[in-house]
């Protein structure tokens, strides 16, 4: 359906600034928020991109200049450097631009005012909404989604049974990568001829938002929760449907994650796409 791509992959660490340096720059519409699979998965970074998509070199010198010289400085010698090679060549040519500016990502999320992503290498497959403000690296899936529907149905165990199945691993822990062409685009999901009701989308897309926001206010700068991340608390989660006994830091993620709380929720919205699926609610996945 044209919905799901990996986001932008910069090719240039120059593009990458903190707040201080784009009030420095005059913080013009081109920079624009940044989020990596570490950002989500852990603690985010606070980091700001620079995009200038959409403009020519000679457009973009003379309309923002202090950009200009910044990415003309940062990134244009390491581009140029490398320009001698069959593939860094059109990335030398167009040094001002991500090295794969996602065109198509472009057009999917236009006129959204979030999508859901996730980070294609992770231990634990999780979906969040991110605001149409935030500009998504390459190691996460950004999915064209706006609806706390489908957000429900991907944060289900339905699905990340479905994701382990289709998927495929990498790196040291062997973490399960989301293959997009495999694990979203071939994904089922559940209609009124499997089940599915008015009053089941309703509960889906109401368990999902609670999700959601339980997980950003627990991780929320503001919330004082030093040290908690997101897997922390799928660890703990994982930990607590296993029987495991928790360890000290463990503990301590619970507390602060109210892992209760968001087992509570998953456990329910597990419970109601399995239903859509017309499964009962312990069906095996």
């Amino acid at each position: 359906a044209g919905v799901s791509s990996p986001g932008v992959k910069l090719h240039g660490a120059g593009f990458i600034v903190t707040p201080e340096q784009a009030d420095a720059l005059g913080r013009p519409a081109l920079i624009h928020h940044y989020r990596n699979g570490r950002d989500l998965t852990d603690k985010p970074r606070g980091v700001l991109v620079i995009d200038a998509f959409g403009l020519s070199a000679e457009e973009l010198r003379q309309e923002h200049p202090a950009v200009y010289q910044w990415l003309q400085e940062r990134v244009k010698p390491e581009r140029d450097a490398k320009g001698s090679s069959k593939d860094g060549a059109g990335y030398a040519k167009l040094w001002w631009l991500h090295g794969k500016p996602r065109q198509e990502m472009r057009k999917q999320l236009a006129g959204l005012p979030r999508y859901i992503a996730t980070v294609e290498t992770a231990k634990h497959r999780t979906f969040q909404f991110l605001d149409a403000s935030v500009l998504p690296d390459n190691k996460l899936i950004a999915i064209a989604l706006d609806d706390a529907f489908s957000l429900g149905v991907l944060s289900s165990q339905s699905h990340a049974s479905w994701a382990l199945a289709t998927g495929s691993w990498l790196g040291v822990g062997n973490d399960p990568v989301y293959v997009k062409s495999r694990c979203f685009e071939t994904f089922p999901f559940p209609d009124t001829d499997t089940g599915l009701t008015p009053a089941l989308h309703e509960r889906i897309a109401t368990l999902a938002e609670h999700i959601d926001t339980h997980r950003k206010r627990v991780l929320a700068p503001e919330s004082g929760n030093t040290g908690l991340t997101l897997t922390g608390m799928y660890n703990v989660l994982a930990a607590l449907r296993e029987g495991r006994a928790l360890t000290a830091k463990e503990k301590t993620q619970h507390t602060q994650g109210l892992v209760g709380v968001l087992r509570e929720l998953h456990d329910e919205l597990d419970a109601a796409v399995l239903a859509a699926y017309g499964l009962p609610p312990h069906a095996s996945t």
